[in-house]
């Protein structure tokens, strides 16, 4: 905490400890049929395709063709250029689409795909130890480049933003929504297969600080809120409700507004201090003027990280919205991710519908719709079967009445 516990800050004193992520000089590959899923090899002698990402899929490119990154398995192809497609070859048989060999069937063409830096299991260790990790540069050049258009950032700065969902206006947006390492990590650190996104995927861009406006403090995110907003008790105990992932879709730099955090701060399974700076104060207008910014010391973090980096955290660690002090406007998506029985934040079946209705949906594999659905598409599985959950209009009317005469009572 600030050694004299006041949560006035200058400009001058908005000075977290910096924590750097490096542009990868290296990537593994995926080799992914035309459906969108993985070929693997979880034994280092056949293969076969799953449905989602851990180190059974990685590969790294060699010579004559590619080698598995666990077990050594070599696979020979025709291409190991990155987008290209290719016909594999284990010993002297090809292999066909499910991973078997074709034995005389016509050999399957995988398409060779931008894999992480390290393995998936290498990044959940440090998860599990840190309460939060980097993805470098995970996300695709192509992605990257789509992210920034849709978002008005970087090289598309200059372009007058769509009266459209993200999700519907381009591919990159269903893509980067459903990146697999992210996934497979939340899925894995809580403990549950069937997550959901909190709200719809949205690309931010941050504009320079103007002096005055004021600006978000301390919190932890949802469905926890704590300080703005105490959604789950406190403390929460072990079970992990929540995790958010920012996608840096602009490099991210202590200038230009990156996310601030006290990293480990998961563990105490408290509310920020409100000293600090909480989000329910600093909200309020007329606070920045009053009492100046949140915290913004040598106690704090900042992670600064080139554009299509992914940093996935605990929801429960303390942060902070950056302040951008650049002329440049700073790209995110900041997403909230949720086990399946949580009421999610906002309602996704619109944005979803739109995806439907989009050219973005026809753009992406069947792996990646079916990816977006479970994302999406909040349920009821009981007795009575399984049901999609939507607002309901009328209902919703009731409710707002209702608050409305509430608040009038004498």
């Amino acid at each position: 905490m600030p050694a004299n516990g006041a949560s006035t800050t200058k400009a001058s004193e908005y000075d977290p400890r910096v924590v750097a992520v490096t542009r990868p000089e290296h990537h593994f590959s995926y080799l992914s049929d035309d459906n969108g899923d993985w070929l693997a090899t979880t034994d280092g002698k056949t293969l076969e395709v799953q449905g989602h990402v851990d180190d059974a899929v990685i590969w790294d490119v060699r010579e004559d063709g590619f080698e598995h990154a666990t077990s050594g398995l070599r696979l020979r192809s025709d291409a190991t250029t990155l987008d290209s497609t290719t016909t594999l070859r284990l010993g002297n048989a090809t292999v066909a689409a499910d991973g078997s060999l074709a034995n005389g069937a016509p050999p399957a063409t995988f398409r060779i795909g931008h894999g992480p830096e390290r393995l998936p299991s290498e990044y959940l260790a440090t998860l599990n130890k840190e309460g939060w990790v980097s993805l470098p540069c995970i996300l695709p050049p192509s992605v990257v480049d789509g992210l920034q258009r849709v978002g008005c950032v970087d090289a598309y700065a200059d372009r007058e933003p769509v009266r459209q969902t993200p999700l519907a206006q381009d591919s990159a947006v269903a893509k980067a929504t459903i990146e697999p390492v992210s996934l497979w990590l939340t899925r894995e650190y809580m403990r549950t297969r069937d997550i959901r996104l909190g709200h719809s995927p949205g690309i931010s861009a941050l504009t320079r600080d103007d002096g005055k406006r004021e600006v978000q403090g301390w919190h932890n995110d949802f469905p926890y809120l704590w300080g703005t907003g105490d959604r789950i008790p406190v403390p929460s105990g072990d079970l992990v409700l929540g995790m958010q992932r920012n996608t840096c879709v602009s490099d991210f730099t202590k200038e230009n507004g990156a996310t601030l955090f006290k990293l480990g701060s998961h563990t105490s399974d408290t509310p920020p201090p409100r000293e600090w700076g909480i989000s329910t104060d600093t909200y309020r207008k007329g606070h920045r003027a009053e009492s100046g910014l949140p915290y913004a010391g040598p106690e704090a973090d900042v992670i600064e990280a080139p554009a299509g980096t992914i940093v996935l955290y605990d929801a429960r660690t303390w942060h902070r919205a950056g302040m951008n002090q650049t002329d440049g406007k700073r790209g995110a998506i900041i997403q909230a991710i949720i086990p399946g029985f949580i009421v999610p934040f906002m309602d996704t079946s619109g944005t979803y519908k739109a995806f439907l209705e989009s050219d973005a949906y026809r753009q992406v594999t069947a792996r990646e719709r079916k990816e977006v659905e479970k994302l999406m598409i909040h349920r009821i599985a009981g007795p009575a079967g399984l049901f999609a959950i939507g607002i309901d209009r009328e209902l919703t009317e009731r409710v707002r009445e209702q608050a409305a005469a509430s608040r009038s009572v004498y």
